[in-house]
């Protein structure tokens, strides 16, 4: 055979670092991410629906990230702790509970999730656990 043919090709490592400016712009997209004001996946208004034992009972949420959650409806409350993570969303107040006698106020708290337009989560009370539903105005 010719020797033309065929070239003996030395080792090399493939592996090569990035240069200094892919660095550098990585660095800098990052920063820029982080100073966006992208809005929770929870932000907005809610059509709720509370499911008791006997009857479901119907509310409006309106969850902002500056102003907090806003409840409205039968079962009216000032939540004192929300918590916007990615598509869950938690909270706590000190409110009657809709399955106590008289509405005896209590600590509730919910976590819930986030999917689209709606969302699934638990009303956790001393009285026992609700499950809650909502949909995006």
């Amino acid at each position: 055979m010719p020797k033309d043919r065929y070239q003996i090709v030395p080792y090399t490592n493939t592996r090569h670092k990035a240069p200094m400016h892919h660095t550098l712009l990585a660095a800098l997209l990052s920063s820029l991410l982080a100073a966006c004001d992208i809005p929770y996946v929870a932000e907005g208004s809610w059509d709720v629906l509370y499911e008791l034992p006997a009857r479901e009972v119907n509310a409006t949420w309106h969850i902002d990230e500056e102003t907090g959650l806003r409840v409205e409806g039968m079962l009216v409350m000032t939540i004192d702790e929300l918590e916007l993570a990615g598509s869950r969303i938690s909270w706590s107040a000190v409110a009657p509970s809709p399955l106590a006698p008289a509405g005896e106020p209590q600590r509730i708290n919910f976590n819930g999730t986030v999917n689209g337009d709606h969302f699934a989560g638990t009303l956790y009370t001393r009285s026992g656990n609700l499950t809650v539903t909502g949909s995006r105005h």
